[in-house]
This record gives C-alpha cells, structure tokens and sequence, in this order.
C-alpha cells in the first residue's frame, strides 16, 4: 500500500495536489458508447488591458492571476481572475478538460446570496480565458479561525451560510472539487461568500469516474485519493473537514503527519479524531455532526448538502461546557 502512496503525489504542493484528470473505469456496466462532445463555448474576445484597469493582485496560483480592477465600461471595482496560457494548455493536454465547460460557464451559472456572483468570462487577445466576478472585500474563515473572535454560535452561522453556497453549486449540478477555508470569504457584513471554480466539475458519468484526483490535499476525501468513483459527497467531506478545524482549531486528523505517506496512509485507514477528544467543551450535538460530515466510508456521511444549513442552524449548543465558546 505504501508503494501504491508513493505515486499519488510525487514531489507536488501538498496544498493543491494537481494531478492527471483521466477517465477511467467506473461507469455503469454496458455503458460502452462515448459521451457525445459538447458543443463548443462561444468566447468573446475582449483587450482587458483596455477594458480594465488593474489596481492590485489580490492571488497568484499555479494557473492563473487574480486582480483587484476597475471595469472601464461599468465603473464597477471587480475581481478579474486571467488563466496562464501556456501552463492551462499543457493541463488540458493532460486531462479530459476537452469536455469540461470553461470555469466561467460554471461560475455563471450559479447565482446564490452565499457564492461570488460571475458577471461575464471570455478571451483575452492573447487567448486566455477570464473571468470578471464581484469585489468581496473579507477574511477567510482560516483568517477568522486563526483569531479567535468568533463564538461558538457565531462560527454555526458562518458555516450554515457556506453550507448553502456549496448546496446552490450541487444544484446547479456541479461538484466544487476545491472545499477548503480559503475559499470561503467573510465580508464586514458577516455574510459568507464561496469562491474558486477553477477545479469544478460537472457532476456527470464522465467526471464522476476514477481518475480525477484535484482539489486541496489537507481537506481531500479518502474515495478522492484512492482514485476511486466520486460524487458531491467530496465536497461533503472537505467541507466536514473545514468544520471540524474551524469549530476545534485542529485538523481532524494529526497535523504532524497531515503532509507525510503516513497521513494519507492515516486518513485511508483510521477514523478522524473523534471530535470530543479534539474539542471537549464542544456540545456533543455538534461532535456528532461533525462526525457524520468527515465519515470515511461516504455510505456513512452526511448524505446532501442543501439539509446541512438546517442542521447546523438547530444544533443544541447550550450543553456546551464552560463559558459555551468553542476553543477555536
């Protein structure tokens, strides 16, 4: 098995594992005939360095820059997010991404109070792909974790609110394949904001089969590193696994191996930290839930998305020990 290990990963980020996207088996028996091709995506071509003016980079990734602009035709302050050129052909050649949809069309497509709202996506000049969303001005919920500001109920609010932006990209028939803090935004406000489609997925045959092993490795679901079928209960257990570090200031797993063969050989094989252990003033309405969220076997998780913003809405927190603030 560590052999098998040795190969899932290789020297790459253990942050964002990128690796081959390849179709394999897994489709229903007798499902022989090919998926028909999808018809190509009109994409309009635009100067953006007319169109816009740039006035910081807010990110900077493997695959492409993200600004804080200006739209010059609107007056609107906007996030501008340009894919590499090269580095997103040389992927492409190595994936199915023939037949997943530009991450604009994605993006468009969900419209939800809880998930960045995508205005318009095309070409550049020098063809690549971009994107124009809204400007969110907040934290992460890493950020908010990290200083400690926020009650235990306050932290049940944020997390309902995420749930729901992740529930409203399942509905469009999407997995978000990404599920990490980083990637739920916080306004001033108090409202949650989801973000990043770059390594979103149709939740369709094709993308569901083995092979497709995207998405961030600390928050990763076991079936997704064993390049088993997938589904969107991935995001599930990424999600789970964002909960559980959010509510008990640790991962659900041991932290000094999360990076190492021995903590993807740890995640494969033995149950997450029960979370009372991990946080024992946490209410055990709360433990639970976090429980059936980060199940290994996901016959065992947490079935649908769009029930856990109820859920976490009507947990039972006033067992909570102590002062009935979370320690995170």
């Amino acid at each position: 098995m560590l052999d098998k290990l040795k190969g899932l990963f290789g020297s790459k980020d253990a942050g964002k594992a990128k690796a081959n996207t390849k179709a394999g088996a897994g489709a229903k028996p007798g499902a022989n005939a090919k998926a028909a091709p999808p018809k190509p995506v009109r994409m309009k071509k635009v100067n953006i360095d007319r169109r816009f003016t740039l006035i910081s980079l807010t990110g900077q990734g493997s695959m492409s820059r993200v600004h804080k602009a200006v739209d010059n035709e609107t007056g609107r302050t906007v996030c501008l997010k340009v894919q590499h050129f090269e580095k997103q052909a040389a992927a492409n050649a190595r994936t199915i991404s023939d037949l997943r949809p530009p991450e604009g069309v994605m993006a468009a497509k969900v419209i939800h109070p809880h998930v960045v709202r995508t205005y318009e996506f095309g070409l550049t000049n020098k063809g690549e792909h971009f994107i124009v969303m809204e400007f969110i001005d907040g934290v992460s919920l890493q950020f908010i974790r990290e200083a400690r500001t926020a009650d235990l109920a306050a932290k049940l609010e944020l997390l309902a609110q995420a749930a729901e932006g992740l529930a409203a990209v399942h509905a469009a028939g999407f997995i978000h394949h990404d599920v990490g803090p980083k990637n739920f935004l916080v306004t001033g406000e108090q409202q949650v904001k989801l973000i990043d489609f770059g390594l979103a997925i149709p939740n369709t045959p094709e993308f569901r089969r083995p092979g497709n092993r995207t998405g961030t490795l600390l928050y990763m679901a076991p079936e997704l590193i064993r390049r088993e079928p997938i589904d969107e209960r991935i995001d599930i257990y990424s999600f789970g696994s964002v909960a559980f570090e959010f509510l008990t200031d640790r991962l659900s797993y041991d932290a000094s191996q999360a990076n190492s063969m021995a903590g993807l050989l740890q995640r494969l094989n033995s149950p997450p930290i029960d979370p009372a252990t991990a946080a024992p003033n946490l209410p055990e309405p709360v433990c639970e839930l976090l429980r059936k969220m980060t199940a290994r076997r996901k016959d065992e998780r947490w079935p649908k998305m769009s029930t856990l913003p109820d859920a976490l809405r009507g947990l039972d927190i006033r067992t909570a020990k102590g002062t009935g603030k979370s320690r995170g």
